[in-house]
């Protein structure tokens, strides 16, 4: 057996002291791998934020715009019923820092029309005067009844009370080749005095005399320009009672209004009881039974929601005493002659939601409108708040499971007896390298435990290959 050959005298390559390989890239690599961290962040971040953006973008186009802060609103001519019924939607509106233009218009033919083209939010709208052409527009909310009053000449009934009550045939016999005045063409009580007129069947046995712009009906019966009248009014106009507290006017009244009610789905049979109007002058003298076409509040089907929302507020807010019609009635989302828009009848029956009970108008509407904006906050961001910071503990784990793949192979070496020394100088580099590497990296504070865990196995490893290529440095 041949003795063991003494150890070289020739010392052995230090591996500390082994000259480092010429590699000018270098500073880059340790400034991507100092940066490699923050890199991951971007890289799961910035795709989150894109995505979420993206869908709030798309969630923005579904978000109705503003509320305006002016409304305007077709009323009817100055002094009578729809102007009050304007002043009382228009302080609802003030209360809520919304401003109300009301708009002074001849009736409700008008109205419509002006609604139809735009020039207005919304309008008051008599029943039975809706035409073909406005058949597109809505209804919101039935706010209260008009009166239908048929004014003649005393003379005409000489032996009558302030108030008579005729029969159908009667009136025929009274208004047969008279003059009557039935109002502006535009205006809803000519088609309504048209349409009983039709009714009675008095249509070719009168004159309807062309309406002076410069005169009402009521001047016109004063100054002989007409035989009689019809009028459509509020309750509580005031002209109701100066028509009825006229010494040279009989009113008329219709006995047999049950019977012309229900041959017409927007009126409604109503008596005008002894004293309402004005009890200190007994104004009527006398129950007064008469027809009542409705007054409804119409827009178009692009009238914000909002302003939908605020006129049905107002018309439930109205409490003012009513002079026909059992208390209650009003406001109904009946006797209207338009479909009833949706939303006008979400809010009628359901009330405003807990944000417009409690906070104030602009605010609460902003923050409905905005509330789309929630889906993809809920559907998006919420999961990418729980599956971004995964991802990201995982890209920076998986750095660290990378440098400790390359540990794993070195430590697959220093297992082998036949390893070339070549072998070991390059892993004696490459774990050079790879702690120059990790020095020079910045983990979040999170992450330091597992970095000096590697820190320390890298050092470990290093002692091992320094000890496998130089015995000696055992002792």
């Amino acid at each position: 057996m041949s003795p063991t050959p003494p150890p070289s005298s020739s010392p052995s390559p230090q591996p500390d002291r082994a000259p480092k390989p010429d590699t000018p890239l270098r500073p880059l690599k340790q400034r991507a791998a100092r940066n490699a961290w923050r890199q991951d962040l971007l890289k799961v971040w910035l795709p989150a934020m894109l995505l979420t953006a993206a869908c709030f973008w798309v969630a923005w186009q579904f978000v109705e715009p503003a509320p305006p802060s002016t409304v305007r609103l077709a009323t009817g001519a100055p002094g009578g019923g729809y102007e009050g019924i304007g002043q009382r939607i228009a302080t609802s509106f003030d209360r809520r820092n919304v401003f109300l233009e009301p708009v002074a218009t001849a009736g409700s033919a008008e109205n419509l029309r002006l609604l139809v083209d735009g020039e207005v939010d919304a309008a008051i709208v008599q029943g039975g005067t809706v035409g073909a052409d406005a058949q597109d527009l809505q209804a919101v909310v039935s706010v209260d009844y008009e009166l239908l009053l048929l004014a003649v000449k005393r003379t005409l009934l000489p032996d009558s009370t302030p108030v008579a009550v005729l029969d159908n045939p009667a009136i025929v016999e009274l208004l047969t080749h008279q003059r009557i005045a039935i109002g502006q063409p535009q205006s809803g009580a000519a088609q309504l005095a048209q349409h009983l007129l039709n009714e009675i069947g008095l249509t070719d046995q009168v004159v309807i005399t062309a309406q002076d712009s410069a005169r009402t009906p009521l001047e016109s019966l004063r100054s002989d320009g007409c035989d009689a009248a019809f009028f459509v009014l509020a309750p509580d106009a005031p002209k109701v009672a100066d028509i009825l507290a006229d010494p040279t006017l009989t009113i008329v009244g219709l006995a047999q209004s049950p019977g012309l009610a229900q041959r017409a789905a927007y009126l409604a049979p109503v008596v005008l009881a002894r004293g309402v109007i004005d009890p200190a002058r007994d104004l009527p003298a006398a129950d007064l039974p008469t027809l009542a076409p409705t007054a409804y509040l119409a827009v178009r089907p692009d009238t914000h929601r909002a302003v939908v929302q605020l006129l049905v507020r107002s018309a439930v807010e109205d409490q003012h005493p009513r002079l026909v019609g059992t208390p209650g009635t009003f406001p109904t989302l009946d006797r209207a002659d338009l479909p009833i828009a949706a939303e006008a009848r979400y809010f009628f029956e359901r009330g405003p939601n807990i944000l417009h009970r409690t906070l104030p108008f602009w605010i609460a509407s902003t923050v409905d409108r905005l509330a789309i904006l929630l889906i993809p906050m809920l559907t998006v961001l919420i999961p990418l708040m729980r599956i971004a910071p995964p991802t990201l503990r995982w890209r920076i784990r998986r750095r660290i499971y990378r440098w400790y793949r390359q540990l794993r192979v070195i430590d697959d070496d220093l297992v082998r007896t036949d390893l070339p020394p070549a072998r070991l100088v390059a892993d004696q580099n490459q774990l050079r390298e790879l702690d120059d590497e990790v020095s020079e990296t910045d983990v979040p504070l999170s992450y330091m435990e597992e970095f000096y865990n590697l820190r320390l196995h890298i050092a470990y490893m290093r002692q091992r290959v320094d000890e496998r290529c130089d015995p000696t440095s055992e002792s």
